[in-house]
């Protein structure tokens, strides 16, 4: 909880079980009265796509699109949110350099749905989908099988996402509250809205 009733959640990685935890946490934020949300995906390299998925399906209108993936041949295929939205919050989504893979997906679904303000830096830029296979010998293969897309169909690899608003890092190491300027900037919108 941070000043003016903000909430505040870190999603470090999307592990198992990460949309059930980030739930359970912003329903505990909600009972301490939260007027809006900040989700800081600073350093996310990104983990399992279906766990970004679920989060996004927390916070978008059913039957919004999610995800627009594309195989070698062209084909796609089309993810949307399934539910009706349980968070429906004033929210910023935090970004840098190392937002990458799932975290994409999540910036690219909120920010084409219009559904959060983005803050940060330009993320990563991984948008491909790989299969790891396991060959005889013990060793793997990993394959990109296909390449994923925001909503609005922006290519996301090798490009990345370009937040709404810039706000250069403070710098590497972990640094207060009051010197973080990119989640001073979060604080800021959110107190105007």
């Amino acid at each position: 909880m941070l000043e003016g009733n903000i909430g505040y959640i870190n999603i470090t990685s999307f592990d198992s079980e990460c949309a059930k935890e980030f739930k359970t946490i912003y329903e505990n934020l909600t009972k301490a009265n939260i007027t809006s949300l900040i989700i800081d995906l600073r350093n996310n390299g990104g983990g399992i796509v279906s766990e970004a998925l679920d989060i996004a399906d927390y916070i978008l209108e059913k039957n919004q699109v999610i995800l627009v993936t594309k195989d070698k041949d062209g084909k796609e295929e089309i993810e949307k949110s399934t539910k009706n939205p349980i968070i429906n919050l004033p929210i910023v989504v935090l970004t840098n350099g190392n937002s990458a893979s799932a975290s994409e997906i999540l910036v690219g679904a909120l920010k084409d749905n219009n559904k959060a303000t983005i803050v940060g830096e330009k993320t990563f830029g991984k948008g491909v989908i790989q299969e790891l296979f396991t060959l005889s010998d013990g060793s793997g293969l990993k394959v990109t099988v296909e390449e994923y897309y925001t909503p609005n169909k922006n290519k996301i690899n090798g490009i990345g996402i370009t937040p709404d608003i810039e706000v250069a890092s403070s710098e590497d190491i972990v640094v207060e509250i009051e010197q973080d300027k990119q989640l001073q900037e979060a604080i800021k919108i959110l107190k105007n809205k």
